[in-house]
């Protein structure tokens, strides 16, 4: 787990916080699907505190990350749509964080899509992007960040109203890493492109994107 202060991270792209909570083609909360998992998640929490962590934690704890299991990328598809990713369990971080964003739009809290470029473990010379959520925060007025690729030895994230910020990395500067500079309303054409048209796993992660 990273600590991350709340010094440059994104920034909003719109100060209109009604297009944060847009349903999309991709960000399809008013799925009936969907609709009943957040609403059954929600649940007994009558706080906001209480809605926003027993979402995130259905995202990052019941929905696994692609690159956890044992899949062969030559035979399984990518998952992109939120209702897609909610059905299927599963979803790089991309899809996990457009999952989140439909259950806490669902829930009535302004979401949107951040992303950070990151050097790829295994091969030092390539960079590819990592998504996850900014959600708006009526107590302080401000964006908290939230993560939910899933916690595994070494990477680990928690839901947190203040910073430091609870994420799986903190970009390092001196390696070219760094956060993306927007809090986007909707996932960039990039990322969906790849996810839906990709034919399988195995050409999505050739494809990892460096930039939008």
């Amino acid at each position: 787990m990273a600590e991350v202060p709340g010094e440059g991270m994104p920034e909003p792209e719109s100060d209109e916080l009604g297009r944060y909570l847009e349903d999309t083609i991709t960000i399809d909360w008013q799925t009936p699907a969907v609709m009943e998992q957040a609403q059954a998640l929600l649940e007994g929490h009558e706080t906001s505190e209480a809605r926003v962590r027993a979402l995130f934690e259905f995202v990052r704890d019941e929905v696994d990350d692609s690159m956890d299991l044992a899949l062969d990328p030559k035979t399984e598809k990518a998952t992109c749509r939120a209702s897609e990713v909610l059905a299927e369990r599963r979803g790089l971080c991309f899809a996990k964080s457009h999952l989140l964003a439909a259950l806490l739009r669902y829930a009535g809290f302004p979401t949107g899509l951040c992303y950070v470029r990151l050097r790829d473990g295994s091969n030092p010379d390539r960079s590819t992007l990592h998504g996850f959520n900014a959600v708006h925060w009526v107590g302080t007025q401000s964006w908290i960040f939230l993560d939910a690729r899933g916690n595994r030895p070494g990477l680990a994230a928690e839901c947190r109203f203040e910073a430091p910020w609870s994420l799986p990395w903190l970009p390092d500067a001196e390696i070219g890493e760094a956060f993306l500079p927007s809090i986007y309303m909707r996932p960039a054409r990039r990322i969906i492109d790849l996810l839906e048209r990709a034919p399988d796993l195995a050409a999505v992660l050739r494809n990892l994107p460096d930039a939008l």
